[in-house]
């Protein structure tokens, strides 16, 4: 008796666990419907000129205390 409700507990829960994830997935990521015309790119060029020839991404280290070589 007991076996058979594990069993049922089990076979429950691995039907859940997807119902789940689509549940969250379904909240978490939403439909975005297309817009057209919005994000068009004719494949002319751009009127505004380029500020910048470069782009420079710096990672600032802020937990230097929390290291323990102090």
């Amino acid at each position: 008796m007991k076996a058979s409700i594990s069993w049922l507990l089990l076979a429950l829960t691995n039907l859940l666990l997807p119902v789940g994830l689509l549940l969250f997935a379904k909240g978490f990521f939403p439909y975005k419907p297309f817009l057209p015309g919005l994000a068009k790119f004719d494949g002319e060029e751009s009127s505004a000129p380029r500020m910048f020839d470069r782009v420079v991404f710096m990672v600032v280290d802020a937990l230097r205390r929390y290291t323990a070589f102090n």
